[in-house]
């Protein structure tokens, strides 16, 4: 039976849906806002603890140069036996960065013939030499790992990175002096010095490293420190290798 116009007319009309809430609930404003508070808490947290222990690193580095520098092949021992295995890490990486900084200042020196003249000048160069150096490092580090490893020395990865970061620390600061004396016009036999130091004293130092630390045999450890520095220049030579490809 159909509606009456009278009863049509009645009839309200249907009503308008409610327009959703532009703006959220109080609550989840807060509990967003608060969400973000704890975020920024984090990451402030986490800045200051690695801000720390980059101090505290630096700190232990400081100390164990002053040791080493006075006598770097029998202090060496002793100041490696002294730090704990996270402080070792630390003072390796420390020494690996203070590294990497002369070379890079000093145009490379003798770690960017590994590369084969392939570093250049500018922005490019500067990284190509950063990987250079640093693949030197991670490469000493890895030929000391690789000879405890056959010969079973003594020792952990935190000895392997120590050593790999006392190794190159010498010839890093050889390579600045020697840079610096050449732009005073000292040149020669005599400007050299500095880098050949630094050069002998990687040397000792890996060769200390192999024997005295990790108790490899002297004899065996005088031609392991060959192949610890060929793994450091094949690692470097690699990671040169890869940077030019990327960046050229």
């Amino acid at each position: 039976m159909s509606d009456t116009p009278d009863q049509a007319a009645q009839t309200p009309p249907p009503a308008k849906p409610e327009a959703a809430p532009q703006n959220p609930p109080p609550a989840q404003a807060e509990a967003s806002s608060d969400s973000a508070s704890q975020t920024r808490a984090d990451y402030q947290r986490a800045a200051q603890e690695a801000m720390h222990k980059a101090q505290a690193a630096a700190k232990d580095a400081f100390a164990t140069f002053r040791k080493l520098i006075y006598n770097p092949v029998g202090a060496l021992p002793e100041a490696y036996r002294d730090l704990e295995a996270p402080q070792a890490i630390g003072v390796g990486l420390v020494f690996a960065v203070v590294a990497v900084v002369c070379l890079l200042v000093s145009g490379g020196g003798a770690l960017s013939m590994v590369g084969g003249g392939m570093m250049s000048m500018g922005f490019k160069g500067f990284l190509v030499g950063l990987g250079t150096t640093l693949g030197a490092a991670v490469g000493i580090g890895a030929g000391s790992w690789l000879s405890r490893l056959i010969f079973r020395g003594e020792g952990n990865l935190a000895f392997d990175i120590f050593i790999g970061g006392a190794a190159l620390l010498p010839i890093g600061l050889g390579t600045l002096v020697t840079y610096l004396l050449s732009v005073v016009g000292i040149g020669g036999p005599i400007g050299q010095l500095p880098l050949l130091v630094g050069m002998s004293l990687m040397v000792l130092v890996v060769f200390t490293g192999l024997a005295r630390v990790a108790g490899i045999k002297e004899g065996l450890a005088s031609y392991l420190v060959a192949g610890v520095l060929a793994v450091g220049m094949l690692v470097a030579y690699l990671m040169t290798r890869l940077m030019v490809g990327m960046l050229y």
